[in-house]
């Protein structure tokens, strides 16, 4: 018997084995040749099974290719859970995702075939700029909203996470290529951050010298005071984040769960109400509430006088999970607090009272500076 029609009688009643060998095949012919240049009778001839059992299977050519190039690649659904489906979780997730895929990634992965192939063939540019859609922009839309300012984010994040590909990877070129992973993830992280607009939780360095150069060009001392100012707000964030991480959900998901906390029983709000307060931008309450509801944190409630309001009540979960998250907090509080002593505290709490009034207060000097030059 000839040995393909073995292999396939071998198989006739192993419906996986016969996927992950259809899989396999089609990997290693994408990468050695292209998208363009397999078919699906090659590929069914090298996993020993029949073209119509491929098209069984996946469908389609294209859609062979998206499920051998999809495993593992893009904004995954546990690169997600990692970030805590959160804005504030996603440079970090980011950065440590996809740089330890691609240190990972053979040359001849059928996904850098694709993107070496999309550099000169038009057919191949539309099934990568396809695939991106559905693997990156899709899910990073979840996160960040869908409408304008989140759609200019997400283009600079693809954009960013692409050029390190590129550099780094597909072209080799120097410096990108051989600095170490472990230098390149927290600076990659920033740079995430900054398109995301948030601090990257975790991507905080030690304290720098007053007087270190990379602390900022500037030698003014007032100008060091905001940057130590701004340096705690994103340690006491990260801390924050890592807290609300341990539970399941997101920093800004635990933003909105304590805004609802601080409403008067029953506790509620509207929607309107909490993109109002700031507490999540008004293209991200949707996603979180619907997450929020899923696991039994909130409750949605129509008004009673008009039915077209939506009430998003705390849940009995969502208190208990928004207090036992509080005490945790004010633990982390009073160990970052430790190296001061009691009058170092109130002296704290008194110079960063008068700073705040001094922000908020129209008058102050502080404040027309800030408006002349807005």
């Amino acid at each position: 018997m000839d040995p393909q029609q073995e292999k396939r009688r071998g198989r006739s009643h192993d419906p996986e084995g016969n996927r992950r060998a259809v899989l396999e095949a089609a990997r290693r012919l994408f990468a050695a040749h292209g998208y363009q240049g397999v078919g699906i009778r090659a590929i069914a001839t090298e996993a020993g099974v029949t073209p119509g059992l491929v098209m069984a299977y996946f469908g389609s050519k294209d859609g062979l290719f998206r499920a051998v190039v999809g495993e593992g690649t893009g904004v995954t659904a546990a690169l997600l859970d990692e970030a805590g489906n959160d804005p504030a979780g996603l440079p970090q997730a980011l950065a440590h995702s996809y740089l330890d895929r691609w240190d990972r990634l053979r040359t001849e992965d059928p996904l850098a075939a694709l993107i070496r192939s999309a550099l000169n063939h038009p057919p191949s540019a539309q099934q990568l700029s396809e695939l991106l859609e559905r693997l990156v922009t899709g899910p990073l839309q979840g996160v960040l909203g869908d409408g304008p300012e989140a759609a200019a984010r997400i283009g600079m994040i693809r954009s960013v996470l692409f050029g390190v590909i590129m550099e780094r990877y597909l072209f080799a070129h120097e410096p990108a290529r051989s600095v170490p992973t472990a230098d390149l993830e927290p600076l990659l992280a920033d740079v995430l951050a900054t398109a995301i607009g948030t601090p990257a939780e975790g991507a905080a360095g030690p304290p720098r010298p007053a007087d270190s150069p990379a602390a900022s060009p500037a030698t003014d001392a007032d100008t060091r005071v905001f940057a130590a100012l701004t340096d705690c707000a994103a340690r006491y964030r990260t801390l924050i984040g890592r807290v609300v991480k341990r539970h399941g959900i997101g920093l800004a998901a635990f933003e909105l769960l304590a805004e609802l906390r601080r409403a008067p029983a029953p506790h509620r709000r509207t929607m309107g109400e909490l993109a109002a307060a700031g507490v999540v931008g008004a293209g991200g309450v949707t996603q979180h509430a619907d997450r929020l509801a899923r696991a039994g944190l909130i409750e949605r409630e129509r008004d009673d006088r008009d039915r077209r309001i939506v009430h998003l009540r705390l849940s009995e979960a969502g208190r208990v999970l928004v207090d036992r998250v509080a005490e945790e907090r004010r633990a982390g509080e009073r160990e970052l607090l430790d190296g001061l002593r009691p009058d170092e505290r109130r002296d704290l709490r008194r110079l960063l009272g008068t700073l705040g009034a001094a922000l908020t207060d129209p008058q102050s000097p502080a404040t027309n500076a800030t408006n002349a030059t807005s």
